[in-house]
This record gives C-alpha cells, structure tokens and sequence, in this order.
C-alpha cells in the first residue's frame, strides 16, 4: 500500500528526517561503483575495501605506493617491500595458498596476480564468494595506470595519483637522457639452468628499450624462452644483463658467459641487477631501469 503525504501538512522535524533519509541513501548509491580488472573482469564495490591480502610481492608493493598499507592483512611469501609488508601474516605463496588463513581474515578484497592464478583457484574464490581484483601491470605503462586503479578503488587518489605521476616523471626523465641514443643490442639472462631470457612482449625488454637498447630475443614466440649458448652467439649482443642477487650467483652466471667468444665478454660488458629491482613490475623497476640505462649508455662511450 502506498501513502501518499501532504509535504506542506507534515511537521518540520519530519521534513527534515525524511530529507535527510533521502540524502543519506542518495550518499549510499553513489559509493557504489564498478570497475573492470586486468581478467576484463567487472568488478562491483558498495564502498572502499578495508580488509585487503595480496597474492603477489609486486602487487603489495603497488598497494603500498596507491595508498592502501594501512588496509592490508595479509600477504603472501616474498612480500618484503616496503618494510610494513615484512610485518604482515603470509597466507601461501605462488605455488599454494593456506585457504583457511584466507577466510579467517574476512578480507573484503583479494589483489590477484593474473598470470598465478589459475582456474581452479579462481574457482574457490569464487565459491567462498571473496572478492577478486585481477591485476597484470606488463608494461611500464601499465604501472601508474594501475596504482590509479587502486586508488578508485580504496578512495586514495591522492596518493595514488601522486604515486603516478612521480613514477610517468621519472620514466619520462630517463626516456629522455638515454631513449635517443644509438641502438645498442642487449641480451637479457633471467635463469642459467635452464638458460633462459625473455621476448619483446616482457616488461625487462620495454625497460631496454627506455635505454635506447634492443632485445636480441625479442621476436622469440614464448614470453621466457629456453636458449641455447649458440643462439646467443648468434645475435652477437654488445652487452649480457643477468638477474643475480648475492656475489655466487654473479660469479656463475659470469663464468658461464666467459665461456662465450664474444667481444662483449672480452670488454667486460657484464652487467648484473638484482632481482627485485628488475623483475616486479612495481614503481620500483625504475630503480632497476636507472642501472641498465647507465650500463647500456657506457657502451655506446
């Protein structure tokens, strides 16, 4: 049954109860909002999310940087940027997740790593009815647009907006000094056994090209492709980059390379970044641009 009141009959505190019923409720509805995830996945929210765990040490870090490390609960193993990260409980790694820690968290968002995760996890998130933001930043581009995302979806713009920014200024600044400059031909190690390197589609080959540097393996098909020692002679790079974190592994990946007749090995032209720095696609890479974008720019001198 509906009642139909006389506006100009009804009292004056009653007025303004039912004003402010319909200002509040006007409120509610536009708290609610939908974004679309890396998955093309949309996404609903009836207001920022309060309880966050991340599923991946590169999306920790962008949560952190948008604005959202006093939301987070939990993350997974390897999470150790920035320090505050060091300090959450682990809920699993890349391999398994401890579902049970999950829920015990009542978190009312999960950041995904799209590339780990599979279909059978997505399944049981989707039956706990926990909800998913599926992130994959593969370009350097991809990162400040995602650090905006995340602030929509908390409600920290402003820090994410200022986390962008500094991130598009600071890539912009290296573009600019080293971008320009003749082309130098760079080969990219991530793994020696088996040896593995990466294609042009892989963030560490947009990194190179900021340098003014060219993947020799950028047409291979597979994102990370098995190579061979004589592939890589082959294509006759002007300057080997590895992945390595402690003086041993250096030292191994620089034996096996010396074993390699190339006039790069006989120049020294052997460079090593750290993993983290290099490998997240997180504000951080640009740590790691800086130190191959002055390797590459030695060579050219």
């Amino acid at each position: 049954m509906v009642c139909l009141v006389n506006d100009g009959a009804m009292p004056q505190h009653l007025r303004i109860f039912v004003a402010l019923l319909l200002f509040t409720a006007s409120v509610v509805r536009a708290a609610a909002f939908t974004v679309t995830d890396d998955s093309n996945t949309q996404v609903a929210f009836d207001a920022p999310p309060q309880h966050i765990i991340s599923l991946a040490p590169n999306l920790t870090e962008l949560a952190y940087a948008a604005g959202l490390g006093s939301r987070m609960v939990a993350v997974t193993a390897y999470s150790d940027y920035p320090a505050a990260a060091k300090q959450l409980p682990q809920v699993g790694d890349a391999f398994r997740l401890d579902w049970e820690r999950i829920v015990a968290f009542k978190p009312d968002l999960i950041l995904a790593w799209k590339s780990g995760l599979s279909a059978r996890d997505r399944a049981a998130f989707d039956k706990l009815k926990l909800k998913l933001l599926v992130l994959e930043p593969r370009r350097l581009d991809d990162i400040p647009r995602t650090l905006r995302l995340l602030g929509r979806v908390a409600g920290t713009q402003a820090a994410s907006e200022s986390a962008a920014r500094a991130f598009e200024q600071q890539r912009e600044t290296l573009r600019q000094q080293y971008a320009a400059h003749p082309t130098v031909r760079a080969y990219f190690q991530i793994a020696d056994e088996p040896l593995l390197t990466v294609n042009g589609e892989h963030i560490i080959s947009d990194v190179l090209r900021l340098c003014g540097a060219e993947n020799v393996f950028a047409t291979a098909p597979l994102l990370t492709p098995a190579i061979s020692d004589e592939a890589v002679l082959k294509e006759q790079p002007q300057i080997l980059f590895g992945i390595a974190d402690t003086p041993e592994q250096q030292e191994r990946m620089r034996a096996q390379w010396r074993k390699l007749p190339l006039r790069a090995v006989k120049q020294g032209h052997m460079v090593f970044v750290p993993f983290d720095l290099i490998s997240r696609s997180s504000p951080r890479i640009l740590q790691g641009a800086e130190q191959v974008c002055k390797q590459v720019d030695a060579v050219r001198h």
